[in-house]
C-alpha cells in the first residue's frame, strides 16, 4: 500500500479538496488498469490517500527503454482500458498523459492521478469566451509543456484538445484526444505536433 500525502507548504484548502477529489474519483473505478484506493481522509487537518503501491515507472520512464512497438502497443491498449472503466463510471480525467499511466514491475499498466477528474454530467462548456480574455489566457500556457496547469486552463498543454485549452465543455472525447497523444508520442518519441 502507498500513502499519499498531501505536502503541508500545499496545503491551501483547494489543494485538500483536489486530492480528495481525486480520492473519490479513483475509488469509483474498480478496474485492474486503474490504480485502486484503498481509503481516503484527514488526520490533523492534512488529507491522506491509501492506495495500490505500484512497483513500477510511470510510462515516460518506462519508454527509455527501447521497446518493440507490440510491447508498447499492448501497454497503451490496456491503460485504454483503465480509461475507459473511468469513463463508464461517468469521469472524465482532464490530464491524460504519459506521466499519468503508471507500468508495474509485473507489466500491468495503470492509470493514475485523478486529481483533475470531474464527473461527466458536471461539465458543462464555459460561456463565450472574449478573444481579448482569450489571448491573456492562452499566452502563458506553452503547448510544449509537460507541466499541469492549474487554474482557469487544467491538464498538460502538450496533451489537451483545443476545447480543453480554450476552457470549454470536456468529455470522455478530450480524453479519448490526450490518449492519442500519448499513443503517438509512446510509439514515435515525440508528440504528433
Amino acid at each position: 500500500m502507498a500513502l499519499k500525502l498531501l505536502k503541508p507548504d500545499l496545503g491551501s484548502p483547494e489543494a485538500k479538496l483536489r486530492i480528495l477529489r481525486e480520492a473519490q474519483a479513483m475509488a469509483q473505478v474498480n478496474h485492474p488498469n486503474v490504480v485502486a484506493i484503498y481509503d481516503v481522509g484527514t488526520h490533523d487537518d492534512e488529507v491522506f490517500l491509501a492506495m495500490e503501491l505500484v512497483d513500477g515507472q510511470n510510462l515516460r520512464q518506462w519508454l527509455k527503454v527501447e521497446r518493440p512497438w507490440r510491447e508498447k502497443l499492448r501497454t497503451l491498449i490496456a491503460a485504454g482500458r483503465g480509461l475507459s472503466a473511468a469513463h463508464h463510471r461517468g469521469l472524465v480525467h482532464r490530464d491524460v498523459k504519459p506521466d499519468n499511466v503508471l507500468v508495474g514491475a509485473d507489466g500491468r499498466a495503470r492509470v493514475t492521478d485523478f486529481g483533475l477528474a470531474r464527473a461527466e454530467a458536471e461539465m458543462e462548456p464555459s460561456q463565450s469566451i472574449p478573444s481579448a480574455a482569450l489571448q491573456l489566457k492562452l499566452k502563458d500556457v506553452s503547448v510544449s509543456s509537460d507541466i499541469t496547469a492549474n487554474g482557469t486552463v487544467v491538464g498538460t498543454a502538450g496533451y489537451m484538445p483545443l476545447e480543453q485549452l480554450l476552457a470549454r465543455g470536456v468529455d470522455a472525447k478530450s480524453d479519448q484526444f490526450s490518449f492519442a497523444v500519448t499513443t503517438w508520442f509512446a510509439l514515435f518519441g515525440k508528440r504528433p505536433y
